[in-house]
């Protein structure tokens, strides 16, 4: 992680003019270093399972931003615009995934503000254009990015430009974190995040980030072993991942990473990833040993994806199916929620006559996203089950290489039982569910509807009319299952 003094000669030049103010660039005076948040307790905010997110004042406006351990820039594209923007006359476009997925737009500086977190001069990505991929997000109230990754060559757009443009001596493009990190030199630069789960009952962790310091409710993490990062200087929280196991039989998974040790595997932890992904073979390898689980090819995309996949096919389980899977890293083993193994949506029929409850695998298909950097991404599907300290190792008495380490918050029999009675909850108020196999049929269009699933009401159909969702988007589901858990109690 790059560090150092700020470099702003250059940029006291410029100014900018809006509507609203006309700004000259100056360096605020810095009143007091940052502080640890002063309550760690939910203190992130969790949509649907789908991303965490923190509400940070930017410029003088309050945004909504997601957290991304997978990226390292600061991004944000408010709909009611900033107050005042000190544009650098930088641009830059930050690509996430397969690449199809995008932001663009002005580096500018301002003051970043969470909580009792006060930096003066941030720099930023002011978004003007931006992939329909980020639209869900906008519909959900996210507007923007906050990236929690490394300051390293390479893995900054934002700092990228402005070091092309006024040289490597130029630090003033470094991150949040970095810039959190340096006002205070003497302190350990590390996070832990604790992602919460909705929809189940079973007291689950609280959503929460903290900077240089534990969540106390977490605090035993002090005592895990300290996974290193592998590769060494790769840009990304990589970490070995010992195997992964399915009733207690670990899966065959050959490695694609020379640095990987042998047996094992190398996977990125990664909170802007809602799921895990991993190659198709690995994923059939885990879904295929669940009792009465069915395999589509999904063409069509008749059966709608809950989750991204680099392909179409789906996992159909039964949704009350026991799933039994383990992650074991740095010698711990992390069993993973049944709950975070599926998703639970209503789907109409093909030919519009019949809906069904149908539960799909969220560890979907990564395809070549994460070539050459890992062998898979375990997003919050995982990252749920596991509170999560990510140390930069580039200050305090832990100074030295990255490491992370994890602290368990499944109990696997009590998650079994829990899965088990939210589903059975819901499903005696939605559906019918029949056999994956059967469904599977179905939506391929193998077999017709006749009269195994609930008539089909209304127009909950899209345009397309190839099995869409009815009753419920999939993606924003588990805010229903959650809802309909509690009123049912």
């Amino acid at each position: 992680m790059r560090r150092g003094a700020f470099s702003l000669l250059s940029l006291l030049l410029f100014s900018y003019e809006s509507a609203a103010v006309k700004l000259s660039i100056q360096r605020p005076v810095v009143s007091q270093r940052p502080k640890a948040a002063t309550n760690a307790n939910n203190n992130l905010i969790n949509k649907g399972n789908e991303r965490y997110t923190a509400n940070i004042t930017i410029s003088g406006r309050v945004v909504n931003v997601a957290l991304d351990t997978g990226s390292t820039d600061l991004w944000v594209m408010p709909p009611d615009n900033l107050p005042s923007f000190n544009d650098t006359h930088l641009n830059a476009t930050i690509f996430y995934g397969d690449g199809t997925d995008y932001v663009q737009g002005e580096v500018g500086v301002g003051v970043f503000q969470l909580d009792t977190y006060s930096i003066p001069f941030q720099a930023f990505l002011y978004v003007q254009n931006a992939s329909v991929d980020e639209q869900p997000d906008f519909d959900d109230g996210i507007f923007g990015l906050w990236g929690l990754g490394f300051d390293t060559p390479g893995s900054s757009e934002v700092n990228d430009a402005v070091q092309g443009a006024y040289g490597t001596s130029a630090t003033w493009g470094q991150s949040v974190l970095a810039n959190i990190f340096q006002e205070n030199p003497t302190g350990d630069d590390y996070i832990g995040i604790s992602l919460s789960r909705n929809g189940d009952t079973g007291g689950t962790a609280d959503a929460s980030l903290t900077i240089a310091e534990y969540d106390s409710d977490y605090a035993a993490v002090a005592n895990s072993p300290k996974i290193p990062q592998n590769p060494l200087n790769s840009g990304a929280w990589t970490v070995t991942l010992d195997s992964i196991s399915v009733g207690g039989k670990a899966i065959d998974w050959p490695s694609t990473m020379e640095q990987a040790p042998a047996g094992k595997n190398i996977v990125v932890l990664d909170t802007g990833t809602t799921n895990v992904m991993m190659p198709a073979e690995q994923v059939a390898a885990i879904y295929s040993s669940i009792p009465g689980a069915a395999f589509s090819p999904n063409l069509d995309q008749s059966i709608p994806p809950t989750k991204f996949s680099t392909t179409t096919g789906v996992w159909v389980l039964p949704c009350n199916a026991s799933v039994n899977v383990v992650a074991t890293f740095g010698g711990q083993p992390f069993p993973i929620h049944p709950l975070d193994m599926s998703d639970m949506q209503v789907v109409t029929s093909p030919d519009g006559r019949r809906n069904y409850t149908m539960c799909i695998g969220t560890f979907t298909d990564v395809g070549t996203i994460v070539n050459g950097v890992s062998d898979a991404l375990f997003g919050d599907s995982f990252m749920r089950n596991a509170y999560t300290v990510f140390n930069f190792g580039t200050g305090g008495n832990s100074k030295g290489d990255p490491f992370v380490q994890m602290l368990s918050q499944t109990d696997a029999t009590k998650a079994t039982a829990d899965a088990t009675s939210v589903r059975s909850a819901l499903m005696a108020n939605m559906p019918p569910e029949i056999s994956p196999i059967e469904l599977v049929k179905i939506f391929n269009g193998s077999e017709p509807s006749g009269d195994t699933g609930a008539p089909a009401q209304g127009s909950g159909r899209s345009g397309s009319g190839n099995g869409a969702l009815s009753l419920v988007p999939s993606l924003s589901l588990i805010c229903a299952v959650a809802l309909a858990f509690l009123a049912f109690f």
